[in-house]
């Protein structure tokens, strides 16, 4: 007998979008976005700095946007801000910085907000050879994660302006700080996390770190316990009740790299460039997934063919990730910074639910050069990476020239199942066809892929053709002595 078909669960979503934010700009590449509890107020750093009424998340407002920053030099473009902090002795003061780019310049600024209408600029500092990453604020005086830099405590004053007080040395690339007392936590790059005693603003000194995988960019402390962004190496959690001592208690792999943390009532929420994850992090040992959020853009794609050329709206193609770099929260709503857009979901903890996970390549499958009537095949890896069981009932493809099996499979949470893809040619020109998934998953109900046999011009399965670039410092590099030999490209963006 034939197996039986898999029906679907039913499942409540873990998130529920409360509202989308559009502002003056749909396009702001979100770099920080912080909560403040005292007042309801959201900031944000992005290629503007702004403040948003968040008091009901259901229905946020700006009161400040489209900010940006004029500097001394160095910028072709009026920045933004990359990192933002306040003093919670004075609400009308946020600092900014810029670590700077190819367009925006190095920066320590901020803005007086006594009057949200009418915003005045802090007077921007630069310092030859310093670029300015994380800052935090404590006993009054600005903190600065300043890269290969070290840690600089700096003051600021409205009639002398900016006073670098000290440099804290022994740190490897300071990308984020949190002060707490007179212990300032760093997020240290490769270096992990580290503690550096600033009880003395005047003679800052390191006291100790932990190593572990990635690279540490973000952080937040909460009750002795660090969350930290990792980049590749996920979400780690260390103990540092010992800042002498700290230690890891745990950490949780992301899909995409973790660039950003957010913690409120027991939860860690990580912006992990591909999604948006939270975790009960009641047990700091042992943290548990709550939800993840994947956010698309429209992608507008064309397919363009014939001589004259002409290009036709391809609708069929899956919309890409919209990258997601930053995240705040506040008991159980959740603040997402996107790259396009601030959003505000409220988080339901008690729900289970499944979670589906597929690499970002289903953008564009090559099934690689294939003669006709011969049969191309590759892996699809589908993970379950939520609570509870995902069940996939019904895969499918829109072109017979392409297959996917099996029909079916359910997935336990935290498991894989590998989907093989198989492309028949049936003509020597290239072939597409959209995979369809519809599985139980409450966020994510279809998810489709879009696969190629017979790709035109450089993919799967064809050589690299001779190709000589000329390089920055001006010599040339050749790809004919390469052959046999595996190249890696990579890309590199500059925002």
């Amino acid at each position: 007998m034939p197996d039986p078909l898999l029906q679907p669960g039913r499942h409540l979503s873990p998130l529920v979008q409360l509202q989308r934010l559009q502002g003056d700009a749909d396009h702001m590449h979100i770099a920080q976005l912080k909560y403040r509890e005292a007042d309801s107020k959201l900031f944000f750093c992005s290629y503007t700095f702004g403040m948003i009424d968040a008091s009901d998340p259901q229905d946020m407002s700006y009161e400040v946007q489209g900010l940006k920053h004029v500097t001394p030099s160095g910028s072709n473009r009026d920045p933004g801000c990359l990192h933002l902090a306040w003093d919670e002795d004075d609400l009308d003061l946020v600092y900014t910085s810029h670590r700077g780019n190819i367009d925006f310049a190095v920066f320590l600024s901020g803005w007086d907000l006594t009057d949200p209408d009418a915003p005045v600029q802090l007077p921007a500092l630069q310092e030859p050879g310093v670029a300015y990453g994380g800052i935090d604020v404590e006993n009054g005086l600005i903190y600065v994660a300043l890269q290969t830099g070290g840690l600089g405590i700096y003051d600021y004053d409205a009639g002398t302006g900016w006073t670098n007080i000290s440099t804290a040395s022994g740190l490897n690339n300071a990308w984020n700080v949190q002060v707490i007392g007179d212990i300032a936590y760093v997020a240290d790059g490769t270096g992990g996390l580290a503690t550096v005693d600033v009880s003395d603003p005047l003679a800052p000194s390191f006291i100790a770190r932990v190593v572990f995988g990635g690279n540490a960019e973000d952080l937040v402390v909460a009750d002795g316990v660090a969350y930290v962004a990792a980049g590749s190496g996920g979400l780690v959690l260390v103990d540092v009740s010992d800042p002498a001592a700290p230690s890891v208690l745990s950490d949780v792999p992301t899909p995409g790299s973790a660039v950003g943390v957010a913690y409120s009532a027991g939860r860690a929420y990580v912006a992990a460039w591909n999604d948006t994850r939270i975790y009960d992090v009641s047990d700091p040992a042992s943290p548990a997934f709550i939800a993840a959020l994947r956010l698309t853009i429209e992608q507008g794609y064309e397919t363009c063919s014939g001589d004259p050329e002409v290009c036709v709206p391809d609708t069929q193609r899956p919309d890409p990730t919209a990258r997601t770099l930053h995240v705040a929260a506040s008991g159980d709503d959740m603040f997402v910074g996107n790259w396009w857009v601030p959003y505000s979901f409220r988080v339901h903890a008690d729900r289970s639910a499944p979670s589906i996970v597929l690499p970002e390549d289903v953008a564009r499958i090559d099934l690689g050069p294939t003669e006709v009537g011969d049969t191309n095949t590759r892996e699809l890896s589908v993970k379950n990476e939520g609570n509870a069981a995902l069940t996939l009932f019904d895969n499918w493809v829109d072109n017979e020239a392409f297959a996917v099996s099996p029909a079916q499979v359910r997935i336990e949470p935290g498991e894989s199942a590998e989907l093989t893809l198989s492309y028949t040619a049936t003509v020597t020109t290239s072939e597409t066809a959209v995979l369809q998934l519809w599985s139980d998953d409450p966020q994510q109900p279809i998810r489709s892929a879009y696969l190629v046999g017979n790709q035109p011009g450089l993919g799967v399965g064809q050589p690299l053709p001779d190709t000589e670039v000329t390089l920055l410092d001006g010599s040339t590099l050749s790809t004919a002595p390469l052959i046999g030999n595996v190249m890696v490209l990579a890309y590199f963006a500059t925002f």
